[in-house]
């Protein structure tokens, strides 16, 4: 069965001490001195995990009252599950490892506003598709593959434009598909580790929608953060 579009969700939050933050209004990489990916980038707004480096202190917290700190979410149903996919990365500066040491890779129990799910990141491959071409993608079948870039068509979503390389444009950022997804100049860990080296970690996004990654687990970069999806459970 095809996957269904159930629509897109403002709830939950992601909170620091217990107190939650504003949604990233320019959810991409949070200093462009570092690397300046398009000439008149402005630095991005996500939440930086090393101005408090503990995942204790980072939590997903129930439905503020402000809209404007509310998490938003890509409601999708696969396979027979209801999941909630975020649509930006949250929290940047933050390792694999770090996301890994409190359960938020392979998943852990969340409650926001009463309901259980699961908090976990999507599949994303272990592999290029196309050796050393991360515009073709990952490889075997995952998640990001299929539900984000479109590769299954899901209706009511956009699938992402093929892209040949070429270096990010600022106009990338307002693509249709980039409006709902926000991969532009960001990085989301997924689950896998890469499988031709043990310390490497893949992810996804930034230079398109599709755009398959390395990076060393135990790393942090501005670029690079956590996408949280939700199982919901029953």
């Amino acid at each position: 069965m095809a996957p269904r579009f159930l629509g897109l969700l403002d709830v939950g939050s992601l909170r620091l001490d217990g107190q939650p933050l504003r949604r990233a209004e320019r959810p991409w990489l949070i200093d462009v001195s570092v690397l300046r990916p398009v000439p008149g980038l402005a630095d991005g707004d996500i939440a930086d995990f090393e101005s408090a480096p503990d995942m204790a202190r980072w939590t997903l917290g129930d439905t503020p009252g402000e809209p404007e700190l509310r998490l938003r979410w890509i409601a999708v149903e696969d396979h027979g599950r209801r999941l909630l996919i975020c649509d930006r990365v949250i929290l940047v500066r933050v390792s694999w490892d770090d996301l890994n040491a409190a359960g938020h890779v392979a998943g852990r129990p969340v409650t926001i506003d009463g309901r259980a799910y699961t908090c976990r990141l999507l599949t994303g491959g272990s592999a290029f598709r196309t050796a050393e071409d991360g515009y073709a993608g990952g490889a075997p079948e995952n998640e990001w593959d299929r539900l984000v870039v479109g590769e299954e068509p899901i209706d009511g979503l956009p699938p992402a434009a093929p892209r040949d390389p070429r270096p990010l444009r600022l106009d990338d950022a307002e693509d249709a598909h980039n409006r709902i997804w926000h991969w532009f100049g960001a990085v989301s860990w997924t689950q896998e580790p890469y499988r031709h080296r043990a310390t490497a970690r893949c992810c996804r996004g930034f230079h398109a929608a599709g755009f398959f990654y390395l990076n060393t687990r135990s790393h942090r970069h501005e670029d690079i953060g956590w996408r949280p999806v939700l199982d919901e459970l029953a």
